[in-house]
């Protein structure tokens, strides 16, 4: 049902709390797992998240997980927002469909946009080895 674009709606206690976040399927894997990312509004505030976990940064430039979503970029995704991409995590697809307030959304993520999460997750140090290692299965 879900594959590498999709958006969607979640309520994940474990990851962002009581709100739903869209959420995006960056890899899926054999067995339907999902490594995923989830968006946030307030840009500026993961662009220092993201600084404070870089350890080196050239003068003048972005952090590697640090992916800008600019509105229009994809139908499913209403307002300007980023993606730390240190917080990707892995979950099973039945897991995201039965979830609380599961919703897909119509239109996918670009692929230019998901490469870049998938270089973010890659050149991540806080993300799960587990992870990292299925983007590359």
């Amino acid at each position: 049902m879900l594959d590498i674009g999709d958006v969607f709606l979640l309520r994940d206690f474990a990851t962002t709390g009581v709100d739903p976040h869209y959420r995006i399927v960056v890899h899926k894997t054999a067995s339907n797992d999902l490594v995923l990312v989830y968006t946030n509004t307030d840009v500026e505030k993961v662009k220092k998240r993201c600084y404070r976990v870089e350890k080196f940064i050239p003068s003048g430039a972005l952090p590697d997980t640090f992916v800008e979503i600019p509105l229009g970029m994809c139908p499913a995704l209403p307002k300007l927002c980023a993606v730390n991409c240190n917080k990707a995590y892995m979950r099973s697809e039945s897991d995201c469909i039965n979830g609380f307030d599961f919703k897909i959304k119509n239109g996918k993520l670009d692929i230019s946009l998901i490469a870049k999460i998938r270089y973010g997750i890659g050149r991540s140090d806080d993300v799960e080895q587990i992870v990292i290692d299925a983007l590359n299965k």
